[in-house]
Parts: structure tokens; C-alpha cells; sequence
């Protein structure tokens, strides 16, 4: 007989399938092909989204509603045209070209060593269609992941991965030591992607746990990043917490929370305990008030 904790553990597999998958492999000639054309070009990396992450999430935009590099919105986009980085890489654009898929939006995204994003969700304010986010893993390493609550999944190279960003809180990070460089297409639902999405997969030992953070390491954190803001270290002490969304099971807390309670123990800090109150409306709306 099945037990109640295998149990658990299958229905928490089933969970993690609807937000995160392998949905097929990518040709290595092609592949190999990929990563030497993007690795020798003159990619022009760009920084935008430095208010959601640590430093060294970049990003080089391929297909913009405008055709534009330094288009980094997100909207609704039916029929997105190539930029000119993309008309500079064949291998790539021959790639997007092939898929079948109907794509809104597409970018290199690349991750430095050290790099993680906050806890977040994405496409909030999208129209509400389905859609998924598709990960092409060209450069990566085994600290590189994508998060969510009490969980991370390393997206191998070789593979097509899934993602439904909307529906599951999530992050990435990456802890290694060389950049993560992933192609990522933002993409309506269409029958090619349903194809694959009806053969999806996602292997057990991709899911990881990540350890408990336990009442005295919660304690020992919040005393830190208090003994930081006091010495007038404010971003380093909000570092200290919201990476531990990517580093420990935060059980029914969130990295925001933690934020409430560090900023709510020292005086001086409703700027700054307002501001994160308003970030966290868009992932946790319910408790962001």
C-alpha cells in the first residue's frame, strides 16, 4: 500500500508538472551550432530589470512588437518582428523560425555567476490567455536553477523546458561559477505547443528540496540583516533575505514576509517597508496589504 508521504509527494510531482517541464530534446548539432554563433557574437547585453533581481540579469531582446533591442516591455504581441542581433544569428533565427510555435516575445537571458531573481510571478498584467514560457538551456551548469517554494529544478542542457510563470511563484538563480545563457520564447497556445505539452515530462530527480529554514536560522537571519541596516547597509540586508527564497524552504512564509519583519523591527524603514509591500502586491495580493 501506497504510504501517506509517497502519497504526498506524488500529488506535490503532479503540481510541479503543471508549472515546470521537459517537453522535448533539442537536436545537439543544432544545439552546439547555437551556442558557438551566440558565444562569438557581439551580443549587447542590457541590464533593465535591475529592480527585480541582484545584479547580472541580462538581457538582448530577439523579436520586440517593434523589432526594437532596447524594447524591453511586455505586451500582447501577435506578430513580433526579428531585431536586427537576431538577423546577425542564422543558427538562432532558423531555430525560432522552425519551432511552429506562435511566439509573443523572445530573448537571450543570461545569468551571471551569483545572479538570482525575487520571488515573483509573470504575464499579471498580460491579457488572460494561455501562454507558456519555453527555455532553451544553451550555456548552463548544475547550481543554475528555477525556483519555486521548497524546490528547485536545474533546466539541463539538450532539452525544451515549459514554464507557467503566471500560475507558479517562482525564481531563478545561478550559484555556479560561469554565466547561464538561456534562448526563452514567450509563446501562445497553438496546436504544435500542445503537441508537445500532451508528452510533457518531468523527471524525479529533477525536483530538488531545499532544506527548512528553521525558527532559530529565521531568528539568526533577521538579526543580521537588522545589524546591516543598521550600519546603513539597506540593500545588503535585503539581499540577505530574499535570496533565501532559492536557498531554503520558506514553508507557509515568503521572502516578502521575512522583508516585513526585518523592516518592521528597526525604525526609519516605512519607506522602505512600503515599497516592498507594493512589489509583492503582484505575487501574493492577499497578503500584500
Amino acid at each position: 500500500m501506497q504510504s501517506l508521504e509517497s502519497k504526498n509527494n506524488a500529488a506535490s510531482f503532479e503540481q510541479h508538472l503543471t508549472f515546470v517541464s521537459k517537453l522535448g530534446e533539442i537536436d545537439g548539432f543544432i544545439l552546439d551550432a547555437l551556442q558557438r554563433e551566440v558565444l562569438a557574437s557581439d551580443v549587447q547585453w542590457h541590464e533593465p530589470y535591475s529592480e527585480y533581481a541582484s545584479p547580472g540579469l541580462m538581457v538582448a531582446v530577439l523579436l520586440s512588437p517593434d523589432g526594437k533591442e532596447d524594447n524591453f516591455s511586455w505586451k500582447d504581441c501577435s506578430a513580433p518582428k526579428p531585431t536586427p542581433l537576431t538577423e546577425r544569428l542564422p543558427v538562432l533565427k532558423r531555430l525560432l523560425d522552425g519551432f511552429g510555435f506562435n511566439i509573443m516575445a523572445s530573448r537571450l537571458l543570461k545569468l551571471q555567476p551569483g545572479t538570482y531573481l525575487h520571488e515573483h510571478r509573470d504575464y499579471v498584467y498580460l491579457e488572460n490567455v494561455e501562454r507558456y514560457r519555453l527555455h532553451v538551456p544553451i550555456v548552463t551548469n548544475a547550481r543554475a536553477h528555477i525556483v519555486m517554494p521548497g524546490c528547485r529544478i536545474h533546466l539541463s542542457r539538450g532539452y525544451l523546458w515549459k514554464l507557467n510563470p503566471k500560475e507558479a511563484i517562482h525564481s531563478a538563480s545561478n550559484f555556479g561559477s560561469e554565466p547561464r545563457i538561456h534562448l526563452m520564447l514567450d509563446c501562445y497556445h497553438n496546436d504544435r505547443l500542445q503537441n508537445l505539452i500532451s508528452q510533457e515530462s518531468l523527471p524525479v530527480n529533477s525536483l530538488e528540496r531545499l532544506p527548512i529554514l528553521s525558527v532559530d536560522e529565521k531568528s539568526l537571519l533577521l538579526d543580521n540583516g537588522r545589524k546591516l541596516i543598521k550600519a546603513g547597509q539597506v540593500t545588503e540586508a535585503e539581499d540577505l533575505v530574499l535570496k533565501q527564497f532559492c536557498l531554503r524552504d520558506l514553508g507557509e512564509l515568503t521572502s516578502y514576509q521575512l522583508l516585513y519583519e526585518l523592516f518592521g523591527g528597526v525604525s526609519g524603514c516605512e519607506q522602505r517597508l512600503e515599497y516592498w509591500r507594493t512589489r509583492a502586491q503582484d505575487v501574493y495580493p492577499v497578503i500584500a496589504h
